[in-house]
């Protein structure tokens, strides 16, 4: 028994060696003709890389493309931030965006900076941009309260892939103006402890506060999920308006399939007891005698329009 384990692990050791040496050869072998073709000619290789790599789609901009094509938004929001942290105590880091630097003479902290959005980038010639920044900030005032304002400011940006310098500081501008109030597409007013009212209300507890389940009142292959953690400790319904009338009663016994688009207005308790006020476009479709939500619109419908109709889910 024991010559012929040995027998077998000398029958094995030359396999392993010979296929040891099959390999080695294999990879010098691979080695010497891919020196031989990169000494022998170069552009052989080149040509070769650019022909078998893959095909990219045509569509798909390039790593350089997509930082020529880029804009300075960001730095010019940036850019804005710091002129408004600056200070006399403190510069916010200024000279990284305006080599030239400025001497602030504002006692920290009366004017914060909390929050900025391009409006408009304009290019006036190749590497050199104007961009608009909003900026909603918190000023001092007199008794020592913060109020907060909206700010625009122009930014000249000048550079391009290598970096941005401000060829000035940020000149305050006017924003854009506030349009009238628009009228929504919401003529009918629905009982809030109606049919429609209460699946509203149910939906909206178990998407902002976590009460009850929420696939009770939404449709089947809606895609909604409950907001996690919840916003709110308690929500209530202020007012609820529909696109469609009903007549009285029908609300409560909707055919199959029916749609009605609601905007619904509601107070969001949290856990202090502070309230926030909420609204929701939301349309709902009837299905087995009760209303369920089929959808969160994106925006509500304004007057002089019609409601798109749509199918339930899954028909």
């Amino acid at each position: 028994m024991k010559k012929r384990r040995e027998g077998r692990i000398a029958q094995a050791i030359p396999d392993a060696q010979l296929e040891s040496v099959v390999h080695t050869a294999a990879r010098r072998i691979g080695w010497l003709l891919g020196w031989c073709v990169i000494v022998a000619s170069p552009l052989a290789v080149v040509v070769g890389l650019v022909v078998l790599r893959p095909n990219a789609p045509s569509d798909v901009p390039s790593s350089e493309r997509l930082l020529e094509a880029s804009e300075p938004q960001g730095w010019a929001e940036m850019y804005v931030r710091s002129w408004l942290s600056a200070n006399r105590d403190d510069s916010a880091g200024l000279e990284a965006f305006y080599p030239v630097g400025m001497k602030s003479t504002r006692a920290v902290g009366t004017q914060i900076p909390v929050d900025t959005s391009t409006l408009s980038v304009v290019s006036q010639r190749p590497g050199a941009w104007s961009v608009m920044v909003a900026a909603n900030i918190l000023v001092q005032q007199p008794d020592g309260r913060h109020r907060a304002r909206l700010l625009c400011a122009e930014v000249s940006l000048v550079g391009g892939t290598g970096g941005y310098v401000a060829a000035s500081l940020p000149a305050p501008v006017a924003c854009p103006r506030t349009l009238d109030a628009v009228e929504l597409g919401y003529p009918e007013i629905a009982e809030l402890t109606g049919p429609i009212g209460q699946s509203v209300h149910g939906f909206l507890a178990a998407y902002l506060v976590g009460r009850g389940e929420l696939n009770r009142y939404i449709a089947p292959g809606t895609n909604i999920g409950a907001i996690a953690p919840p916003l709110y400790a308690e929500v209530q319904l202020l007012e609820l308006r529909t696109h469609e009338s009903f007549e009285p009663g029908q609300a409560a016994r909707p055919l199959d399939g029916t749609e009605v688009h609601a905007t619904v207005r509601a107070w969001g308790y949290d856990a202090l007891g502070q309230v926030t006020t909420i609204d929701y476009a939301i349309t709902l479709a009837a299905r087995a005698g009760r209303w369920e939500v089929n959808r969160i619109d994106p925006a509500p419908l304004l007057a002089g329009t019609s409601a798109t109709s749509s199918k339930l889910p899954g028909e």
